[in-house]
């Protein structure tokens, strides 16, 4: 199966997932969409070492960033101008600010093959960089935050932050993993299946949360610089207790992605026919039609 076919197969699941997340269709399509960004990102590390131009990739991803942040502060801004009596707050759906960060590290490891003392430096700048985002976007909410009003984490997405993305820290690590399992079905297997082991086995039985309020429970100071912390880690420190079953399938069910795996086998190597202006032009275009109607369908 070639890239296009899979990067197809990712859009009819993505489509599927916002159907269930904008208009209310049955929650079980949402396990079907866990599947689609997993082949986005499968696709962005194939992308990342076969393309002729990493730095125009790169370039490309971040506009589209870029795009998606505009629009996420803009139309919500026309339409409340528009209809006064309906409340447009800001779609948080903006998968190139993890697509970003993840084939920046891919372009450190893939472009410093031969000078290991230089990707070492590169490293040591990408991760001080990252860290350097946190405060900044910090300010940003201070500074404009009121005054935009738009979640805190839009404001973080124009900066590349590998914290402060649609996802999370461990979603867009996903795609260097990807980057080191190629080349083999056997190592791809194995390191996805672990992968998803690990993330279901933290996320199901919410042990950040359990922790957060085991923690906090004992030392009350603690509990501010606690939350941020393992927010700015990828997961929820104030969800509520859920049994494991209410847990994984209806609130952690990112687990699904494990579904991935037999499609991201089929992978011939091949790029297929491309199709990448669709691919551009669809994910806004879609979001924005489905955010549109979900402000005017009955209650």
């Amino acid at each position: 199966m070639s890239a296009t076919a899979l990067k197809i197969i990712a859009v009819i699941c993505m489509t599927l997932d916002h159907l269930s997340t904008y208009l209310g269709a049955p929650l079980p399509l949402r396990y079907i969409g866990r599947i689609a960004a997993v082949i986005f990102f499968f696709c962005a590390a194939e992308s990342a070492v076969h393309t002729h131009d990493r730095k125009k990739y790169l370039l490309r991803l971040y506009k589209m960033s870029l795009l998606m942040t505009a629009l996420s502060v803009v139309v919500p801004f026309i339409l409340n101008g528009w209809f006064p009596d309906k409340s447009f707050l800001p779609p948080e759906n903006n998968i190139f600010t993890e697509l970003l960060p993840g084939v920046w590290i891919i372009d450190i490891l893939e472009s410093t093959k031969q000078d290991p003392a230089r990707r070492k430096k590169r490293l040591r700048n990408f991760i001080l960089y990252q860290l350097a985002t946190i405060p900044i976007c910090m300010a940003l909410i201070m500074l404009i935050g009121d005054t935009l009003h738009v979640p805190d984490q839009v404001l973080g997405w124009p900066l590349g932050s590998i914290f402060i993305s649609e996802g999370n820290l461990w979603l867009t690590l996903m795609i260097p993993l990807f980057y080191a399992l190629r080349g083999s079905k056997k190592k791809l297997t194995i390191g996805y299946t672990a992968y998803c082991a690990v993330y279901a086995l933290i996320t199901v039985p919410q042990l950040p949360a359990r922790f957060c309020r085991f923690i906090v429970v004992r030392a009350p100071q603690l509990h501010d610089l606690l939350t941020n912390v393992i927010s700015l880690l990828g997961f929820n420190p104030r969800e509520q207790s859920l049994s494991l079953t209410e847990s994984l399938l209806q609130y952690n069910f990112q687990s699904f992605m494990i579904l991935a795996l037999p499609l991201l086998l089929l992978y011939n190597g091949e790029r297929g026919k491309g199709h990448k202006n669709f691919f551009y032009v669809y994910y806004p275009a879609h979001i924005y039609v489905l955010y549109v109607i979900s402000h005017f369908l009955p209650a």
